[in-house]
């Protein structure tokens, strides 16, 4: 006899014995009687099913399985395999008739009754699922698979109530813990009983009134149902327990700002924040889930006197510093902001993001020196990035030096990608900066390219109208692009300015006077240009005193034309 024949006797041998212990605790319906040659066959075929089922062929063991059952029909053993088989092919129907007539044959083995169970849920019979879960806990009450089970069970068919008193029986046994309480909390929720789950988890403080983070558990629980005096009270106690905790401050935090109360929440806050132990980056994220959208000023200055108190709180680490500079500029600081990332760049000269953040703050300081040799600085660091090129060339164009200017807008435009909103502003600001070089043709041309991106730039509408009009060229064009101008911007004096000017030069004075005065009502009395240009259109209406007047008045200003004073002093109109 070789091996391989040797070891499958006695797996026949053993699984006979089970056979038969099996056998030996049949339903009352009456069995077959097995000559021993037939009990041997069968068993002979049980055990090549389990050989055939540890190999993975699945249907050579469902077919040694049925032979066995032809053999004996009442072999709960292989009606139970069967149904295992069934299940894990997810033929759930034939799985749960297999479990049921396992279970039927032999009621008392527990097995039989879980895979019936399972095979229950699994074909949606919740109520045999529940009843046969309800047997096995009852049958080996101290088995706490079979109550944690149950409890499921319970939950699962929305008997909460049921769930919680399995979910005590398990207590019993094991004692108050964190799961179980939170378990049967949950099904409190669900029951809408919020003071039986504080009286749960007011025992599991009682089993461990040190731990701080049971009072916790009480804290959060109490403030989301409304329960405010228990809720301050267990966080009173965490204080207690551990007055250096920061995040029991940043709960607090939270809890004050969800009842409005805007100023303990911010004091809380600063508790929090201030303490050394919580890392920076959970800070941070901590300020920026509190002040995100359009803040108001006083959200922007209590952001502003947090962020410091961060720096205060890891003055070593470059984050606090970038963070508080950020926070300034947002606050509109912006010389402070400026100064601190200055000395963040002697460190950090290869962020990008710092040297964006110090432009900016030289735009908003309006200080286009500064913009100048901080963007040109920038440029060297980072020479394929095109936001730094158009700050120098802006820079450059306010301070007059139209030739560098050009250099950097048509460097720098060549590296925008994918930002037409960039690509617009470097097409307009190189329309100006190529007027002021008097190149009116590649001046006109960039305009043209940047209302091809945005055909409604106001800006650029109206500085294009003006120059058209100052050369009389396409006054027609002129005049359209004016008055989409104003359309888009209709109390900007400038607007109405230009749009005026442009009729002025058509020839539409009675036109022109209305819109001259509009700009003038809209804070057009402080530009020498308009004042200037109101007295042009009066002298052409035949209205000579009013517009000596209005050209006095705008000689009083810094902006007028050279001709201005010849038309004063010869009350004469020159163009």
């Amino acid at each position: 006899m070789n091996y391989k024949s040797l070891i499958l006797i006695l797996i026949i041998g053993v699984l006979a014995g089970n056979t038969a212990f099996a056998q030996g605790k049949k339903s009352k319906r009456k069995a077959k009687q097995l000559t021993e040659a037939e009990s041997l066959h069968e068993a002979d075929l049980f055990g090549h099913a389990l050989v055939e089922k540890s190999k993975g062929n699945v249907q050579g063991a469902l077919s040694y399985f049925d032979q066995a059952l032809e053999i004996d029909p009442l072999d709960a053993a292989a009606w139970y395999e069967k149904a295992n088989l069934f299940l894990n092919l997810n033929r759930k129907d034939e799985a749960l008739e297999a479990a049921k007539k396992a279970m039927e044959i032999d009621g008392k083995n527990k097995w039989y009754l879980v895979l019936y169970a399972n095979a229950s849920k699994a074909n949606d019979r919740y109520d045999e699922y529940v009843k046969t879960y309800e047997t096995l806990s009852q049958e080996y009450p101290n088995d706490l698979d079979f109550l944690n089970e149950l409890a499921f069970a319970y939950y699962y068919t929305g008997d909460y109530k049921k769930a919680i008193v399995a979910y005590d029986k398990i207590e019993d046994e094991i004692g108050v813990n964190e799961q179980l309480t939170t378990q049967k909390v949950s099904f409190y929720d669900k029951l809408k009983e919020p003071e039986k789950g504080v009286e749960e988890y007011q025992k599991l403080i009682d089993s461990k009134p040190e731990e701080p983070r049971y009072y916790a558990l009480m804290a959060e629980y109490c403030a989301k149902n409304g329960l405010d005096d228990q809720a301050i009270t267990a966080y009173k106690k965490i204080v207690e327990l551990n007055p250096n905790d920061p995040y029991v401050h940043i709960s607090l935090a939270d809890y004050y700002n969800k009842k409005g109360d805007l100023d303990r929440s911010f004091e809380q806050l600063k508790l929090g924040l201030a303490n050394k132990s919580l890392d920076l980056k959970t800070k941070i994220n901590v300020l920026v889930n509190y002040y995100q959208g359009n803040l108001t000023d006083v959200q922007k200055k209590h952001a502003l006197e947090l962020s410091e108190v961060l720096m205060k709180a890891h003055p070593d680490e470059m984050l606090s510093h970038t963070f508080y500079a950020s926070m300034l500029f947002e606050n509109n600081e912006f010389e402070k902001a400026r100064g601190l990332f200055v000395d963040i760049l002697k460190d950090e000269t290869n962020n990008y993001s710092i040297w964006e953040q110090l432009l900016l703050c030289d735009l908003n300081l309006q200080n286009f020196d500064l913009l100048g040799k901080d963007a040109e600085e920038a440029v060297d660091y980072f020479p394929n990035y095109p936001q730094p090129y158009f700050f120098a060339g802006l820079a450059n164009l306010q301070t007059k030096d139209f030739v560098k200017a050009k250099a950097y807008l048509e460097s720098g435009k060549s590296f925008v990608v994918n930002n037409d909103a960039l690509l617009e502003q470097f097409y307009s600001t190189l329309g100006d900066t190529y007027y002021a070089l008097e190149n009116t043709d590649a001046a006109f041309e960039s305009y043209d390219k940047a209302l091809v991106i945005n055909p409604k730039n106001a800006l650029v509408l109206n500085n294009y109208a003006y120059y058209l009009s100052l050369e009389t060229k396409n006054l027609d064009k002129a005049a359209t692009m004016a008055k989409q101008a104003v359309d888009l911007d209709p109390y900007n004096s400038n607007n109405l300015d230009t749009y005026a000017w442009v009729l002025y030069k058509q020839g539409k004075y009675s036109e022109a006077i209305i819109w001259i005065e509009k700009a003038y009502d809209n804070k057009g009395d402080k530009s020498g240009v308009v004042l200037e240009h109101y007295g042009d259109i009066l002298f052409r209406l035949d209205r000579k005193d009013e517009a000596f007047d209005f050209w006095k008045a705008a000689y009083e200003k810094p902006e007028h034309s050279e001709l201005l004073q010849k038309k004063i002093t010869d009350k004469n109109l020159y163009e």
